[in-house]
């Protein structure tokens, strides 16, 4: 499973490729969406309602934004994400969620920051229209549609009022926060959990499919884990090939949380829920062991190499990275092997990897806030 130094070069410089084909034309592999929005500042601030739905959780809170510092007012509410592994109905999914905000009390008016962690397109007015669940979310009739109204359908159904709602990708929550907390926007945001994604600042006027002119840094939600890498294994055809989506999502299939245990179990037939099970199989005397310790670290590694092509396509000569995921910071030895590869392939820049505290509560309250003029 291991990639020699070359062979991850080759992954950083196609990632790079493709990433500007993305920046330019509609449809690439690397769809690099933009958010419509900028970097943040300690100018954007007031009161919001923010919701975070992620791969296996979703919770809800009200925040306060002053001075670059969010606090949550009340909350967090918490539940798991329906349709996970099973079909659910589109109202049932929509209602789950307006019941979480509803539990949070009066907040009638409130603009609301939904951090929905899917991939989806953004829209000039911060609605978003999912392109195609991922994660083995199953929710008919969602795919194509804009959730933001589908969530303020829901609130509305419950007799909430709510105020306008912003959707954004949770690695563009990532990268807000970044923003907010470092003042820099020499940026790359990055989710390694259940599933994995990059976002990061390029200038408007680098973004060739553009038809409304941006000013200033443009976040984008690269939408990484469809990019298909070269020097992928017999194993992880094997694992593509038996979903119901083989050409799709191959870098998330290789290296997220959700899929390491499935790639494990395509080398040796057991039979593991979750990359955590891996982490503790990696630090036993079990016969596999260097084999579970393997696979995650070649998902550092690409991870890695695509963290260094982001980099070289911001162009900063330092860049800071900000981490969220359970499998970054749920393995002792994830986050040095990432740092170490990185190291090797990013060439003449140098990086810091930063974790920021309630990163997409406050990346969310931050679209929210800078949407809507609250």
């Amino acid at each position: 499973m291991e990639l020699s130094l070359r062979q991850l070069q080759e992954v950083r410089d196609t990632l790079i490729r493709r990433i500007r084909e993305g920046l330019a034309t509609h449809g690439a592999q690397i769809r690099a969406l933009p958010a419509y929005l900028g970097p943040a500042t300690h100018e954007t601030e007031g009161r919001a309602i923010v919701l975070d739905t992620g791969g296996t959780n979703m919770r809800a809170a009200v925040v306060d934004l002053a001075d670059g510092r969010l606090t949550i007012a009340q909350g967090p509410t918490e539940a798991h994400v329906p349709g996970v592994g099973h079909r659910v109905s589109r109202k049932v999914f929509f209602d789950a969620q307006a019941d979480l905000i509803a539990a949070l009390g009066p907040t009638q008016g409130l603009p609301v920051g939904y951090c929905f962690s899917y991939p989806s397109e953004s829209q000039p007015s911060r609605d978003a229209k999912l392109i195609r669940w991922t994660k083995a979310i199953d929710v008919p009739d969602v795919e194509g549609t804009l959730v933001g109204a589908g969530l303020k359908a829901a609130l509305e159904g419950k007799g909430l009022r709510p105020g306008p709602v912003a959707v954004l990708n949770d690695t563009v929550a990532a990268l807000l926060a970044g923003s907010l907390t470092l003042g820099t926007a020499d940026l790359l945001g990055l989710i390694a959990g259940t599933g994995t994604n990059i976002a990061c600042f390029v200038p408007g006027s680098a973004v060739p499919k553009l038809t409304t002119p941006f000013p200033g840094d443009l976040a984008i939600n690269l939408e990484s884990g469809n990019f298909h890498p070269p020097h992928l294994s017999a194993f992880d055809d094997a694992l593509a090939a038996s979903l119901p989506d083989p050409q799709n999502q191959r870098f998330e299939k290789a290296v997220s949380g959700y899929y390491l245990p499935l790639v494990f179990k395509q080398i040796t037939g057991r039979v593991f829920e979750s990359s955590a099970d891996l982490v503790a199989l990696a630090a036993t005397d079990d016969r596999h062991a260097g084999l579970a310790r393997e696979v995650l670290s070649r998902s550092a590694d690409l991870i890695a190499a695509a963290l260094a092509a982001v980099a070289n396509v911001r162009g900063a000569r330092h860049v800071s990275v900000v981490a969220e995921g359970s499998l970054f910071f749920g393995d002792p030895a994830f986050q040095p092997r990432v740092e170490a590869t990185l190291r090797q392939l990013i060439g003449g820049q140098t990086f810091s990897i930063h974790r920021v505290d309630h990163a997409n509560l406050a990346g969310s309250a931050v679209a929210a806030l800078t949407s809507f003029g609250a």
